[in-house]
């Protein structure tokens, strides 16, 4: 079982690499990417639902910067609990 640090950085590296395929021209791949996307963002919630606000969902779901935001906050109170 991961700890919560490494299942953000996890998230983190994934989302990362989805990145390129959200903005495809493609639709079938942006559509796939969008689809692994918001399971990403599922899971980050639900493994830190703790000190999220359930509204905030909506907004990871259509702006990656807030997401990546949101990860990078988190992951700074798992690095100072530690």
């Amino acid at each position: 079982m991961m700890t919560p640090i490494e299942s953000i950085y996890e998230i983190r590296g994934a989302v990362l690499d989805l990145q390129k395929y959200l903005h495809s021209k493609d639709a079938v791949v942006s559509r796939r990417a969008q689809i692994r996307y918001e399971q990403w963002v599922d899971r980050f919630f639900r493994e830190n639902d703790s000190f999220l606000a359930p509204q905030q969902r909506y907004s990871c779901l259509h702006n990656l910067d807030y997401f990546m935001s949101l990860i990078d906050s988190a992951k700074e109170y798992y690095e100072t609990d530690l």
